[in-house]
């Protein structure tokens, strides 16, 4: 009889052993299984939401870009230099005999050395002492209560250029009152219409604030 009782405690002893690893070993493809339809599972959440985001563009949303502008007419700069102060911009000017001809311009408390302002990038001129480099930028009169204002950026975008010939005396009432004389002052500093059109819209900046720039 011992030796039958010893026999079975043995045997129930590996069974439990024999189970114990059983058990274990289920566990094991349990825990797999689940850490495999959970990855399968977050992976589709997440081409569901770049599906989504891909199709919210293509319906024309417009998605903002740091620096940049969405609206406003295009510009191109020849740039000097950039100064926190006006005083500073100025003395550098006065130091360069090639920049006789060029515009300081405020941006957001920054004054901007131009030399020429075109719509085309194309039609950009550089200067090599001081060297000039290509700005981008935009203009917006969306803010300005006066229409005439509010129309300028279109104005000077005129690829023709069709309003900045200051050689006919004409009034044109969908233009500021002083155009004919800033312009007359502006053609007087150069017969380059960049420098020209520079020249314009350096005044009218500096006299309206309502005349966003956006680069």
């Amino acid at each position: 009889m011992k030796i039958v009782s010893h026999v079975m405690k043995k045997q129930i002893f590996r069974a439990m052993i024999i189970g114990g690893v059983v058990g274990l070993f289920g566990v094991g493809i349990f825990l797999g299984i689940l850490q495999a339809s959970t990855q399968f599972s977050l992976k589709n959440d997440s081409n569901e939401v770049a599906n989504k985001s891909n199709k919210g563009n293509t319906d024309g949303e417009t998605i903002p870009t740091a620096g940049g502008a969405t609206n406003g007419s295009m510009f191109f700069a020849s740039q000097a230099g950039v100064y926190s102060n006006y005083e500073s911009a100025s003395s550098f000017v006065s130091e360069h005999p090639s920049l006789k001809e060029s515009a300081v311009v405020e941006v957001d408390g920054k004054f901007y050395v131009w030399t020429s302002m075109v719509t085309d990038e194309s039609q950009l001129v550089f200067l090599k002492d001081p060297a000039t480099f290509k700005k981008a930028f935009t203009v917006s009169g969306d803010s300005c209560k006066e229409a005439t204002l509010a129309e300028l950026p279109s104005v000077l975008a005129d690829k023709n250029a069709t309003k900045l010939n200051f050689k006919d005396n004409s009034k044109d009432s969908t233009l500021p009152a002083d155009w004919q004389s800033i312009g007359a002052a502006a053609s007087s500093i150069s017969s380059d219409i960049s420098i020209v059109r520079l020249q314009v819209f350096a005044h009218y900046k500096s006299k309206n604030a309502c005349l966003q720039v956006k680069f």
